[in-house]
């Protein structure tokens, strides 16, 4: 029972999406902002618990990133739709994931690739995507000049790293389909 603590938790993160774009669009951004916090520290909290209890079952694997792009994707619809980022960096940073799902769903199916890892841009594209929308919620929460400066600092950041990330994986895409297939596992 105590092995699936790191499961239970990154499960809470996922419950987290809807509430979290209900209070958004409710515009209780206070709430919002404390909501995300716990988030933030659910997802250290399931990866401490599972180095700490030896865990790494494929459940783990899979909810994780799950848990944490949901949350991302939440945030940045809901924000957009409440006009507090601007379209174009919504269509961006969505547009860059989809083409990366759809690419490695692609790549899966006609080329067998089974393994796909984040490359360093894609690291720094989240942590900057991160930034910004806490960024926009300390800015919406606590109205002050120097959330305003971050936050600009942090959207031109984010835009220029999503961007450079997203084409970074469809060079890395395309020279994917250019290898032999690999053999299938079955």
């Amino acid at each position: 029972m105590i092995r699936q603590l790191p499961n239970f938790i990154t499960i809470l993160r996922l419950v987290v999406s809807p509430i979290l774009a209900l209070l958004l669009c409710y515009q209780r951004f206070y709430a919002a902002l404390g909501l995300v916090v716990f988030a933030g520290v659910t997802d250290w909290l399931d990866g401490y618990a599972a180095r700490k209890l030896n865990v790494s079952g494929k459940a783990g694997v899979v909810l994780d990133p799950l848990a944490d792009k949901a949350l991302l994707v939440t945030l940045f619809l809901s924000l957009g739709y409440i006009r507090l980022i601007p379209w174009w960096l919504l269509g961006l940073v969505i547009g860059r994931d989809l083409v990366i799902v759809i690419g490695s769903i692609l790549l899966r199916v006609f080329r067998n690739v089974q393994r796909f890892v984040p490359s360093v841009l894609g690291k720094i594209s989240t942590f900057f995507q991160i930034v910004f929308v806490l960024l926009v919620l300390l800015s919406a929460t606590f109205p002050h000049p120097i959330f305003a400066w971050l936050k600009n600092s942090a959207l031109v950041l984010t835009t220029v790293f999503t961007a450079l990330s997203g084409v970074g994986y469809v060079r890395k895409g395309i020279q994917l389909t250019r290898r032999k297939a690999e053999p299938s596992a079955l």
